[in-house]
């Protein structure tokens, strides 16, 4: 296969991935809504990102912002309870603060690394560069007899 189809295939795949996250954060997304967003960040990802980690990198962070929504969402749904609410639902709370913030943090950061691997290694160096291309001649010591 080329290149170009591996690409449109992880934009996919990445598609889906984002689709199924919101579809656990929302958990009860309509399936026209869900395939229509599927088909339309597919669509976006073959045709804005010039690379497969791009996708990935674009794909990890809104998995990303998805986990860190999740304890958002469980938090105003607490605020419907009133203002004693039950122990099962504290614990649910709890529970999405802390695997959403945790899961949230490591696909940030799993984002940031796949985005800083398509950058390319940056060379820092402290002499200036020459502008030629050839490397530098080295000069001939001639030795002298005595």
């Amino acid at each position: 296969m080329t290149d170009n189809v591996w690409h449109h295939v992880n934009a996919v795949l990445g598609s889906v991935a984002v689709t199924v996250g919101l579809w656990l954060l929302f958990g009860a997304l309509p399936i026209p809504i869900g395939i229509a967003m599927a088909i339309g960040l597919a669509v976006v990802l073959a045709w804005k990102c010039p690379s497969t980690g791009y996708i990935w990198a674009i794909c990890t962070l809104l998995l990303g912002v998805e986990s860190l929504a999740w304890p958002m969402l469980e938090m105003t749904a607490l605020q419907q309870l009133g203002p004693e609410p039950p122990m099962e639902d504290l614990e649910r709370i709890f529970t999405a603060v802390i695997f959403g913030l945790f899961s949230g943090v490591f696909w940030m950061t799993f984002a940031y690394g796949i985005y800083k691997r398509t950058q390319g290694p940056i060379i820092h160096s402290s002499f200036p560069v020459p502008a030629s291309s050839s490397p530098p001649k080295k000069k001939k010591s001639k030795k002298k007899s005595r």
